[in-house]
């Protein structure tokens, strides 16, 4: 089904459901990276891979480049499309940075994959997650309420405070 097929209904659903999850697996991963939680060996790098691919989907649901009919973003939670464009920020060199390197180092085996554990492997994981809720959070505030999941800023508050409490 293409996207702008999708009643208000379903939009608040898919919202509910799969928005909601790609947010709650970015924070979760965030907390549990910046905590250190102990991971089993061999899973060591799974934290990390799963927090680059849903902040990748988040960048890519806020800032599509090139959507195709059956993708999801932003603008499709408004009454009118533009107005997610006219109001978000411009999308920072950081967010791009980071999304590029998702793809290249996580979404596909390329040349670009560093070897080792060099210091610039590292993602700045608290920094970036600051950056991407706040853009979250004002979507949140101006898209249609009626196609949101009300529980999403619940998440939002919840988990900022937890990211508060680790700085």
């Amino acid at each position: 089904m293409k996207t702008r097929d999708l009643t208000q209904e379903q939009l608040h659903e898919y919202f509910a459901e799969h928005v909601r999850y790609e947010v709650q697996m970015l924070l979760n991963m965030a907390s549990g990276i910046l905590q250190r939680l102990q991971i089993a060996q061999g899973l060591q790098h799974a934290p990390i891979e799963s927090y680059a691919i849903h902040l990748r989907n988040l960048i890519t649901f806020l800032y599509p480049s090139s959507p195709r009919d059956t993708d999801v973003c932003a603008k499709d939670f408004f009454i009118d499309e533009k107005t997610w464009e006219n109001i978000r920020p411009e999308l920072s060199k950081t967010l791009v940075d980071a999304k590029i390197r998702a793809d290249k180092e996580v979404g596909h085996l390329t040349t670009f994959r560093q070897n080792g554990t060099p210091k610039s492997k590292e993602w700045d994981v608290r920094g970036l997650t600051k950056e991407l809720i706040l853009i979250f959070k004002l979507f949140c505030e101006h898209a249609d309420k009626a196609k949101l999941g009300s529980s999403i800023r619940e998440i939002i508050i919840h988990y900022g405070m937890v990211m508060a409490l680790q700085c």
